[in-house]
Formats: C-alpha cells, sequence, structure tokens
C-alpha cells in the first residue's frame, strides 16, 4: 500500500501557490480558491459511495474549481497506459473518450513530462500537446491541462480537465495539481479501507477455521479418551474384578495355611491396582466433562473429589455467569482438571485455590497452590508436564492465553483466559 502524501505537501503547494504572482489573480483568491477546493475533496473522505462515483463527484467538483466544462480522471496500468476511470464529468455516453487509451510517450512526451515532472507548457490557454492527443482520440477539445494525480511520490495517473470559457492560466495549472494531490489522499484512504475490509473478511475466515480446528480436535480428543476408558472399563477392570474373585476362592481353601500372608499381600496389591486404574478412568473419561448442571457445580464437585481422594485443602472462588456457551464451558473445564490433575499427581501440595471470573468479554481462571513448585522453561522436558502443554494449545486455539508461573519451593499458579465465543 503506497503511503500517503504528506500534508506538508500540500502545505508547501499551498504556500507556494499563494506566494506567486500571477495575473488578474490576487494573493487572496489563491488561498480561498486552494481552501474551497481541499475542503471539497476531504468532504469525500468519509463518502459511502463506490470509487466509479466517488471520482465522478470529484470530477465535477475539480472542473467547477477549476471553470471547466468537463474533467476526468485517467488511471495509469502497470505498462504505463492511461485509462479513463468510468463517471468523468462533462461527456456524453457515447463520447469516444470512453475507448481512448493514452500512453505515456504520446505527444512529445508531454504525459510523462506532466506525471513525473510536473511541467505543462500552456500556449494561449491550453496545452497544445495534449490537444492533439484528444484529437487523435477523436475527441474535440477547445482546450485542455492536466496534473498528476498522485500519492506522495507514487503516481496514481492524471487528473485532466477540459473547455474552460476562457481558456486555462498558470494559476488553473497550480490548482490543478492541487487538487490532483488531494485526490490521491482520498484515493489512498479509499484503497486502505477496501484492504482494511479484505483483511478483516480473512481474519474472520482464518477465526472460522479456528474454530472448525478447534472442534475437530476436541471432538477427536474426546472419542479417543471414550474408547480408551471403554477398554479399560470393559477388559482391563473386568478381568482384574475376575482375579480378584479367583484369589479370594484360593485364600478360602487355603486358611490357616502358611500361604494365607502371601495371598492376603497379592489381595492388598490387586486392590491398589484396581484403585488405580479407576482415577484412571476417571481422570481420562470425557463423561464428566459434560457438566452435571453448570460450569460452578462442576468446578465444586472436582474440587471435593480432590479433597476426599489426596487429602487437599480446596478455596473455591467462581463468580461466573449462568450463559457461558457449552463449548467455552468445556474448554475451562477441561483445563481446570488438568491442572488439578497436576497438583495432585506431582505438586505434594497441602493448599490450593481456584478463582473464576468474567473478565474482558471472557471468563478468566487461575488455579494456584502451596506445592513444591517447579523450573516452567524445563517443564516441557520433564515427565509427567505434558498436561500443561495442552492447556497453553487448547486456550490458544480457542482464541485465549495461558500463563504459567512457578519456581522450586514456591508453589504453582496457571493463569488462563479464554473468549466467551469461539
Amino acid at each position: 500500500m503506497a503511503a500517503l502524501p504528506a500534508i506538508g505537501e500540500l502545505a508547501e503547494d499551498l504556500s507556494e501557490g499563494s506566494r506567486t504572482k500571477r495575473p488578474g489573480n490576487g494573493h487572496g483568491r489563491s488561498q480561498e480558491s486552494a481552501l474551497a477546493a481541499l475542503a471539497a475533496v476531504s468532504c469525500y473522505l468519509d463518502s459511502d459511495e463506490d470509487q466509479g462515483a466517488l471520482f465522478g463527484r470529484l470530477s465535477a467538483t475539480i472542473a467547477e474549481q477549476c471553470r471547466a466544462q468537463r474533467a476526468a480522471f485517467w488511471r495509469m496500468g502497470s505498462r504505463g497506459t492511461l485509462t479513463l476511470q468510468r463517471d468523468s464529468f462533462g461527456f456524453v455516453r457515447d463520447s469516444p473518450i470512453h475507448e481512448m487509451k493514452v500512453h505515456r510517450g504520446d505527444g512529445a512526451g508531454v504525459i510523462e513530462k506532466m506525471l513525473f515532472g510536473d511541467e505543462l507548457d500552456l500556449v494561449k490557454g491550453t496545452s497544445p500537446e495534449l490537444d492533439a492527443i484528444w484529437r487523435k482520440g477523436g475527441l474535440d477539445a477547445r482546450n485542455s491541462i492536466a496534473a498528476a494525480w498522485r500519492a506522495g511520490d507514487h503516481r496514481i495517473g492524471a487528473v485532466v480537465v477540459y473547455d474552460a470559457t476562457h481558456g486555462f492560466g498558470s494559476h488553473d495549472v497550480w490548482m490543478l495539481r492541487l487538487m490532483g494531490i488531494a485526490a490521491g489522499l482520498v484515493s489512498q484512504y479509499r484503497e486502505s479501507e477496501d484492504e482494511l475490509g479484505e483483511t478483516a473478511v480473512r481474519l474472520e475466515e482464518a477465526s472460522a477455521a479456528r474454530r472448525h480446528l478447534l472442534n475437530n480436535i476436541a471432538a477427536g480428543g474426546d472419542e479417543a479418551r471414550r474408547r480408551f476408558a471403554s477398554a479399560l472399563h470393559d477388559d482391563s477392570l473386568q478381568l482384574l474384578t475376575a482375579a480378584e474373585l479367583q484369589l479370594e476362592r484360593l485364600r478360602q481353601e487355603a486358611d490357616g495355611s502358611p500361604r494365607g500372608p502371601q495371598l492376603d499381600q497379592l489381595r492388598n496389591t490387586l486392590h491398589r491396582v484396581e484403585d488405580s486404574l479407576r482415577r484412571l478412568l476417571t481422570n481420562v473419561s470425557p463423561e464428566p466433562l459434560q457438566l452435571p448442571a453448570n460450569l460452578r457445580e462442576a468446578i465444586s464437585e472436582r474440587l471435593e473429589s480432590m479433597r476426599v481422594r489426596a487429602g487437599i485443602e480446596p478455596t473455591n472462588d467462581t463468580r461466573i455467569p449462568d450463559d457461558i456457551p457449552p463449548a467455552i464451558q468445556a474448554i475451562v473445564m477441561k483445563n481446570i482438571a488438568e491442572a488439578l490433575t497436576n497438583v495432585e499427581k506431582h505438586a505434594r501440595a497441602t493448599r490450593v485455590r481456584v478463582v473464576a471470573e468474567k473478565v474482558d468479554g471472557g471468563i478468566r481462571v487461575q488455579v494456584s497452590d502451596d506445592g513444591t513448585g517447579f523450573v516452567v522453561a524445563e517443564s516441557a522436558r520433564v515427565p509427567g508436564h505434558i498436561g500443561l502443554i495442552a492447556m497453553r494449545e487448547r486456550a490458544q486455539l480457542a482464541g485465549g492465553s495461558c500463563r504459567i508461573e512457578s519456581e522450586p519451593g514456591t508453589g504453582t499458579k496457571i493463569d488462563f483466559w479464554v473468549p466467551m465465543s469461539l
């Protein structure tokens, strides 16, 4: 995107025009005309019109300021060919100007000099070289002048006025140059708006793709956990239960024999294995994430379960609304469950605190404990901390953020935020 023309450049032209003496034109008239021209052009900055209609009205404004009967914008293509912008002012529908193409080298280089050197020779109120170009294209023009249509150093094309009753003077050339710069500002502003709109569309498309990806990841993860939980419940735990029953029969048969204490020890071992597998089943099963009633109740139940199982004293400070979308509730609960699981398994904590609240259009959660802590930079390489990576990715995929703070001996604080909508 080309740079917008500097305000200083407009001011310099305006100052130069006010200092230059022109026959029949006082300094006051030059300044008033310039200010009127800039005011007229600037009123189009916030117009909702499309580009064609906008430059049609700009053409009419320029024709009025230069006292011309017709005016047109010519846009320069990549090969240096000028083509007429639609809706130019003062031309009938079947005018040959609509089919014309003007090359930079036409008219003994007058187009080149006008566009890149801001040079234009006036002879008896017109530019003979320009008039010759229009006559060659079949356009009848009594007189004409042109100036670069530009934004800073970027030459967009040319602005041309035709057919002044008494011809054009140096004041009109200066005015047209100023209008060309102002029109460049308008065009670049509108093109910037269009680019911004296209960027917004692309961002929305990227956001939709992100939401789709997140939903697929969440669905895939839940399905994988469901299959694992089903296999664990229907296969491993069932076999373990059968083994315990067989062991119980063996204990009854061996009652009073020297093998009894060994069988008792084996029974205790099997019970510990079963308890461990059932805790694993609770952690991996997606069913608890089908929230019991609402997010607050789910958090309370998870904290109470941890207190009973691990003896860690919880503090629950949850201030969240009831209208959180189910998808966001699931993300929040998964991250809280992951954080609390880490506290149980690794932190050696005695207390844990969960704070949840609505902040900045989303849900912010802090999970902090008084455990042993760890070096955050090394957590990705430490076995058992893969859940921290999962929490970060889950929050970021939802359009949020996640920060983990910890040092050895100082406990851990996990702070994440997700928006209220994906």
